[in-house]
């Protein structure tokens, strides 16, 4: 039997979109204070001030806007981060080999890293917050990996129009706010696989 999947409100994951549009805002001022900084130089580079401002630009626009016109889009986040971090890339290349700026090509390394880093763990926290229920248990979202609970540790699972809740054997309460309004019909239906899951163990 195919299992159900109940969207759900996670806090932890909400508090981490918050954050990642921040660093989108943070790696854009980065962007331009590396614009700035070879702007004042004797001779400077327009290409690389363009291309750093025009992306410092872009990224701004996406961390103040991003949430009204890509709501929790990880592609578009992602694609975001990939663009911050080739920014990076170039920058350190060009203080490293061109102006021979060893620091300041050392910190656009750590930034690149550091939103490289971003662009690979922020793909779980802008993909669909799920409570999932089959025949094995229940999986309930989590950080890493999503925590799985087999119905032997579950004592009682009840599904309401705006609540999950689970009553686990070792008496946890685990209580998660859905994010999509169920029909009667839905909510009957998977409360009765679930009471029948009951009767199994």
């Amino acid at each position: 039997m195919a299992p159900y999947s109940i969207p759900v409100y996670f806090e932890p994951f909400e508090r981490q979109k918050k954050a990642a549009r921040l660093l989108h805002l943070l790696a854009g001022f980065l962007m331009i204070a590396n614009a700035w900084g070879d702007f004042k130089q004797p001779t400077p580079n327009l290409l690389f001030v363009v291309v750093q401002v025009a992306a410092a630009i872009l990224c701004i626009l996406f961390a103040f806007a991003g949430k009204k016109f890509f709501p929790d889009n990880k592609n578009t986040n992602q694609l975001f981060r990939l663009i911050e971090t080739l920014m990076f890339v170039y920058a350190a290349w060009y203080f490293l080999s061109v102006m021979n700026l060893q620091l300041m090509g050392f910190m656009q390394v750590l930034a690149a890293l550091g939103l490289f880093l971003l662009f690979i763990t922020e793909r779980k926290i802008f993909s669909p917050t799920l409570v999932r229920i089959d025949e094995k248990g229940v999986y309930t979202p989590a950080n890493m990996q999503d925590r799985f609970i087999a119905w032997a540790n579950i004592d009682h699972l009840l599904i309401k129009n705006d609540f999950v809740s689970i009553n686990t054997v070792q008496n946890q309460f685990i209580q998660y706010e859905t994010n999509v309004i169920l029909s009667e019909l839905q909510m009957d239906e998977i409360n009765a696989f679930c009471r029948e899951r009951f009767t199994k163990v």
